[in-house]
């Protein structure tokens, strides 16, 4: 059965410091598995849910849902930014409407501009 005492604030032993991680899980296997064999330590690094692999979790969601607005032809205006500071910092980035209406204009041309004026269907 799942330990649930953490979320409780009732400890069926005072908290450790969160680097014996291993050490809980051989604590915890042995309450609840008495005749099963813990895990190796390097096992269990690489199957837990330990903070490294959730440290990118944030990282990989933000690049999610930029692709998925870039798949529908929402440009992510934050990358922009980011990318102007980094690759051109001399350079004042366009405000927020002008660089949509820069994106709308590259996506659907207007009349207006030479070869322009073409249905985009």
């Amino acid at each position: 059965m799942l330990d649930l005492s953490s979320f409780t604030g009732r400890h069926a032993s005072p908290p450790q410091h969160p680097d014996d991680a291993y050490a809980r899980y051989v604590d915890e296997h042995a309450v609840h598995h008495q005749a099963g064999m813990p895990m190796s330590q390097s096992m269990f690094e690489r199957y837990s849910l330990g903070s490294d692999w959730l440290a990118g979790l944030k990282d990989a969601a933000k690049k999610v849902v930029q692709t998925c607005r870039l798949m529908v032809g929402v440009h992510d205006y934050e990358y922009y930014l980011q990318h102007m500071r980094e690759k051109h910092p001399d350079a004042q980035p366009m405000s927020r409407e002008d660089f949509y209406r820069y994106c709308l204009e590259a996506r659907y041309p207007s009349a207006d501009r030479p070869g322009g004026g073409k249905c985009p269907c």
